[in-house]
């Protein structure tokens, strides 16, 4: 809601609408004030009493009120706030980079654009301190000295004369015809807010250039995206700006006790009669409490927090060492304890029987791929009937419930009831609106509305005796058109939210329908893959065993065990040849003699038979059988490899492992030395001796895995610790912030009352307060007008030396360089044109009738 603030009670703007509790102008809407622009040589001016209406607002300024000719012609301005922003266009036939000469032979610019609060004149506006300007064009005559932007506490200052132009506005007014009512755009000829026989202020004297006054130049096609229509105004040329509304309204003066008690006293009043000081002072010492008791809960909230800084700082320690410990218990398995594991699983390929072994689990692993894949299958056959019975059950019940969805219509008029009291008015508004609308629209067609410009269009519709207006006299929508859209939008929108309401059930609806059908489909295409694979698996898994009894099938497991079992024959048999056999030797012939014996009863299981249980019981005895085979190769003594016949002797490098020491982080910073004692060096290598020194070695690193492991445990815990100390002063910090948050607002109360009570004091003191404000605003104006009028004598001096235009004395502003030095150098007061002047005939007359239909200014 807001709130016009009395002008006595702050600077001195009068009724600006204020936010009480903000210290800008973010948000506020301009209510009212006058922004008004004169050409430099005051050829032409106009006026744009701001009513601060939503849109634009357009001031059109009389057409052809100018002198010397159309390109001294402004035809207008427009404004229009959107936030924090105002924006400003100007229309007129004279280009923003200027035209004509001035005496100094530059060229005129468009003057500077003033604003002044209502409810003063641009005189007493400008002597209270209170006119702002904004400099936007390249004028060399204005005293704006910081660049483009707004001007606070502005002295005015004329330069007519100096551009060959008029020093009053009267000498203008004197020479065209003044009497229509937009003579000043908002403003007629006769008009309180200018002075027409003192100066014709256009420019700025000085001023103040306001910090981020958010000044910024705009084309006509950056001020047409924000809704300007350059058709309100006419003109060939358009430019404007746009500038922060903080700029011309100042901040709410702060309540200082000191400076209002320094004011009460200047002038008089009984201060000390009143109670405000010990009021003040027990609001002050309850608010100094407060702010103690915040300080010390932000203490605590401080100390909480760097508790938790380091919580958290531990935690990621601890995390780290976690993931340090983590990675090297998988290296050290992967790298160090399974390669030893695997070697010692292949040393039981070593003894006798061994060999075998590890075909015969080639099969087992081969068949129980097919009977894993058979088992999947028949699951598969025999579940996959029913999910697919669930699934349509599941699958129609949702179609049921989207079948059920009711159409956009049906769920608008349901939704209706529950909606907000503002749409359900919104609807009866609508109801009732566009009843009217409706006869409006067919007025409208039936008088050929489209093809009228806006004056025509008003007439037509100050004719029409329905109850409809769409536009304003500025063009803008008017008030029941403007319902009528805002209306229409509220229940668009809400319309809108529940379409999307049922359009987004409609699809969460048949996600779940198209969900429960693909799983159908998968189901289905599951079973019938099934059903197709069954056979092909069946038949795979009696070709596995009918392979093994065909006994002229090279692959076969008998001729596997057979080749086996002779390869280790022709080798004994080699071995018995030689004299003199060396141990090594001995005992690669007693492993060959029992490898025989060992192969030959693994392949009578199966010789001769053609049943599945043989091939069967030979398979799923062979993991046991792998065990065995895997403590006889722990006390094997046959050679592991041999050096000429003989064994391989251990060298001391062969019987040390290191194994790493870790820092606390985790990183490797040593390796202890452990030596294999089952040996000495020099003994033989044999597949016992080998299998008994990588199962040392595993141990070792077995016992540096599982130390690895458990720090990786031990910091889990330790980070799990830390979480928990953390949450734990996390919410002691969060019990201290809410405690803080308590005495905040009580304290917010306190000082709430005391700006009360400072309020009462300012209302109280307002007679003093605005003679005070008033007083040095107009003291500091003082010395800047009187700057001001030094330059305004010049004007006189010029007037005076050249003589005030009249129909005789026409004058006038030089399109050429050649012109202007003419002038310059002309001396004489009267410059009469010549008879056969058509445009100093066209003057003549044309002051003439000016002359006739002028009326007397009351100032």
């Amino acid at each position: 809601m807001k709130r016009i603030i009395n002008v006595g009670t702050k600077v001195a703007l009068t009724a600006l609408l204020l936010n009480a509790s903000s210290q800008d102008a973010q948000g506020f809407a301009l209510n009212d004030g006058v922004f008004s622009l004169f050409l430099e040589c005051n050829n032409d001016g106009t006026a744009l009493v701001f009513e601060g209406v939503d849109g634009w607002q357009y001031s059109q300024d009389a057409i052809g009120d100018m002198t010397d000719g159309d390109s001294y012609d402004l035809t207008g301005m427009a404004v229009f706030q959107d936030g924090n922003d105002m924006f400003v266009a100007i229309g007129g036939n004279m280009p923003l980079l200027g035209t004509g000469l001035d005496r100094n032979l530059d060229k005129i610019f468009p003057g500077d654009l003033f604003f002044t609060p209502a409810g003063q004149n641009f005189q007493d506006s400008m002597e209270a301190g209170n006119l702002h300007a904004i400099h936007f064009s390249g004028s060399q005559d204005s005293g704006a000295d910081s660049g483009l932007g707004v001007y606070k506490n502005v002295a005015a200052k004329g330069v007519g004369m100096q551009n060959f132009g008029h020093r009053t506005l009267d000498n203008y007014e004197a020479l065209v015809d003044s009497s229509e009512g937009n003579f000043y755009g908002s403003l007629g000829a006769d008009n309180p807010y200018f002075n027409g026989t003192g100066t014709g202020y256009n420019v700025i004297a000085g001023g103040d250039r306001v910090a981020n006054d958010g000044f910024e130049m705009l084309t006509a096609t950056e001020l047409t995206a924000e809704g300007f229509n350059r058709e309100f105004l006419g003109g060939t040329e358009f430019f404007g700006f746009k500038f922060s509304l903080d700029a011309i309204i100042p901040p709410e003066p702060l309540k200082d006790i000191d400076s209002l008690r320094g004011i009460a006293e200047g002038y008089g009043f009984d201060w000390d009669g009143q109670p405000w000081d010990g009021q003040l002072e027990g609001y002050d010492g309850t608010i100094s409490n407060q702010q103690t008791q915040i300080d010390n809960f932000q203490g605590e909230v401080e100390d909480y927090q760097d508790k938790i800084n380091d919580h958290q700082a531990n935690i990621e320690l601890y995390n780290s060492r976690q993931l340090a410990a983590e990675e090297e218990v998988e290296r050290i398995q992967k790298d160090e304890i399974n390669p030893l594991n695997r070697s010692n699983d292949n040393a039981a390929k070593k003894v006798p029987g061994g060999e075998a072994n590890s075909e015969i689990r080639k099969e087992l692993n081969a068949r129980n791929k097919i009977v894993n894949n058979l088992n999947k299958v028949e699951e598969t056959i025999s579940e996959n009937p029913q999910e697919i019975i669930d699934n349509e059950d599941k699958r129609d019940r949702k179609q049921g419930q989207l079948d059920d969805v009711p159409s956009l219509e049906e769920a608008i008029q349901q939704a209706k009831p529950g909606a907000s009291e503002t749409i359900q008015d919104a609807y009866v508004a609508v109801a009732e609106l566009e009843s009217q609308k409706e006869a409006w629209d067919e007025y409208k067609q039936n008088n050929n509305w489209e093809n009228l410009n806006l004056q025509e269009k008003l007439a037509l519709q100050n004719n029409y005796g329905g109850d409809w207006i769409e536009l304003r006299n500025d063009g803008s929508l008017a008030k029941q058109e403007q319902e009528l859209i805002f209306f229409n939008d509220l229940i668009a929108g809400f319309e809108t939210e529940v379409a999307n309401e049922r359009q987004g059930k409609i699809d969460n609806l048949q996600k779940q329908v198209d969900n429960f059908q693909n799983k159908i489909n998968d189901l289905n295409q599951e079973l019938a893959d099934a059903r197709n694979t069954k056979p092909q698996l069946e038949q795979e898994l009696n070709d596995f065993y009918n392979q093994h009894f065909d006994t002229s099938n090279d692959g076969s497991l008998q001729q596997k065990l057979a080749d086996i079992r002779d390869n280790s024959q022709q080798k004994l048999d080699k071995l018995n040849k030689k004299n003199n056999l060396t141990p090594a030797q001995e005992e690669e012939k007693a492993f060959y003699e029992q490898n025989i014996i060992e192969t030959q009863n693994l392949l009578a299981q199966i010789d001769g038979t053609t049943e599945q249980s043989s091939i069967n019981n030979l398979l799923n005895e062979a993991n046991q059988y792998f065990n065995a085979l895997k403590e006889e190769a722990r006390d094997s003594d046959r050679p592991d490899g041999l050096d000429s016949n003989n064994f391989k002797t251990y060298t001391a490098e062969d019987l040390t492992v290191e194994i790493p020491v870790y820092d606390n982080d985790g990183n490797i910073i040593d390796y202890t030395t452990h030596t294999f004692d089952g040996v000495q060096v020099g003994d033989p290598k044999t597949i016992g001796s080998e299998y008994q020194r990588r199962e040392f070695e595993a141990g070792l690193f077995e016992v540096a895995r599982n130390q690895r492991e458990q720090v990786m445990i031990d910091n889990g815990v330790l980070s799990e610790n830390e979480q928990i100390a953390k949450q734990q002063d996390i919410d002691s910090r969060n019990a201290a912030e809410r405690q803080k948050a308590q005495v905040v607002v009580q304290q917010q109360e306190q000082i709430d009352q005391k700006n009360d009570l400072l309020r009462e004091i300012e209302e109280t003191l307002v007679p003093f307060i605005d003679e005070a404000i008033a007083t040095e605003k107009r003291e500091n104006m003082q010395e800047r007008i009187a700057a001001a009028e030094v330059e305004n004598q010049r004007e006189q001096e010029l007037e005076e030396q050249f003589g005030v235009r009249t129909d005789r004395n026409i004058g006038g502003v030089p399109a050429t360089r050649e012109e202007a030095l003419a002038r310059l150098n002309d001396t004489d007061s009267v410059s009469t044109p010549e008879p056969s002047s058509l445009m100093g005939l066209i003057t003549v007359i044309g002051a003439g009738l000016a002359g006739l239909g002028r009326r007397y200014k009351h100032r």
